[in-house]
């Protein structure tokens, strides 16, 4: 898409590009499409190259101290109210459409305004769900006068076509089909130098993960002990930092920290299989089932084997039955883990040829050609 077609701003919390799902989703999503990119979490600044995108940070500290930058127009937001100067100062040129990709009211209030006071097309795209959208007018209203409304997957359009009586589309994060299938081919022969290597790679976090990362650990520590040759790599954020501590023993558990975006795919090519995880436990389950791992697609796309290890209710079950791919593990605790992981260990051969296969067959799907050109008509006002 040429912006001379289409003069696009993207709000967001979480600028393309930075190390986490959602900036793997933008990045993804607009490949190839021209738009400016307003950003409003101060964390990013670091990950951000100079002059590459705005930053406009909103919420602001409430103190009284920055009450004059707010009214010389220096800073955008106080007390939730904007600064009509700060528009004129930072954000001057005129834009068709305003592309919210938020995950926190605060950002689509300020996108919202923007788009008023630029007269502007508004697309609101849910990014993560938050319990506070459906106790707020605002953001009802907010959806309401909306020029569309995207969700992140199907569980969550359907809970909030529902709740709000408002048509939603469904887009996701789409592979990279540069990067994807993997090239080189895993060994097939396992030792004790080179163990049957199992991968997590993504943001763990107590109330999306409790009891089944604990699982996989105690799985795996179990499965070595007993003589099978297999290791489990953990790779991204944890938090909080010390949650996993009494389960990572640099024996059979290994945690390797936060990487970079653009390193994802040579870790995921040293790995035989992957597991995406998410609680049983039902009350945090439910919220967690409106989402759908940022990662799921690319793990899918690998052409490697991918467990889903979680409720039948997550999006990711729902995604991977609709594809036809993946390996659905639905049923909690180590012990029937163990079931899943030895059978692949012991027939990796015949796992990795359906995984290929899979990949090959719902590429349109998991690479997003069937839907870019969705994407693209979505963006035309």
């Amino acid at each position: 898409m040429n912006s001379a077609q289409s003069k696009i701003l993207i709000v967001t919390e979480t600028p393309p590009g930075t190390p986490n799902g959602f900036g793997i989703t933008l990045k993804n999503l607009f490949n190839n499409i021209e738009a400016d990119v307003l950003y409003t979490d101060k964390h990013f600044r670091d990950e951000i190259k100079p002059n590459k995108y705005i930053f406009a940070h909103c919420p602001n500290h409430k103190t009284k101290k920055i009450l004059p930058l707010f009214l010389i127009g220096l800073i955008p937001e106080w007390r939730g109210k904007y600064s009509p100067l700060w528009l004129f100062f930072f954000l001057g040129k005129k834009y068709d459409l305003i592309y919210s990709f938020f995950y926190s009211l605060e950002n689509l209030k300020f996108a919202s305004w923007i788009a008023l006071k630029k007269k502007s097309k508004h697309i609101v795209h849910i990014a993560d769900h938050c319990s506070s959208f459906f106790s707020s007018l605002e953001f009802e209203r907010i959806m309401k006068t909306a020029h569309r409304r995207v969700c992140i997957g199907h569980n969550m359009r359907e809970t909030y076509e529902e709740r709000f009586n408002l048509p939603f589309r469904v887009f996701h994060n789409f592979a990279d089909s540069q990067q994807l299938p993997l090239k080189k081919e895993p060994s097939v022969k396992f030792s004790s130098p080179k163990p049957f290597k199992l991968l997590f790679i993504g943001s763990i976090f107590e109330h999306l993960h409790k009891g089944t990362i604990q699982d996989i650990c105690l799985a795996v520590k179990e499965m070595k002990s007993k003589g099978t040759l297999i290791s489990f790599n953990i790779y991204g954020q944890i938090e909080p930092k010390d949650y996993l501590k009494n389960y990572i023993d640099d024996d059979s558990v290994f945690y390797h920290g936060i990487i970079e975006p653009d390193q994802r795919f040579p870790v995921m090519e040293k790995h035989h299989a992957y597991i995406v995880p998410s609680t049983f436990n039902q009350e945090l389950a439910l919220n967690y089932s409106l989402s759908i791992p940022t990662k799921l697609p690319e793990l899918l796309g690998s052409g490697r084997p991918t467990i889903i290890f979680g409720p039948k209710m997550m999006e990711s079950h729902r995604f991977c039955l609709k594809v036809g791919s993946g390996i659905l593990a639905d049923q909690p605790g180590a012990e029937n883990l163990k079931i899943v992981l030895q059978d692949i260990v012991e027939n990796y051969l015949s796992h990795l040829a359906k995984a290929k296969s899979d990949a090959d067959r719902t590429k349109d799907i998991i690479f997003g050609t069937k839907y870019r050109n969705d994407f693209v008509n979505l963006l035309q006002i």
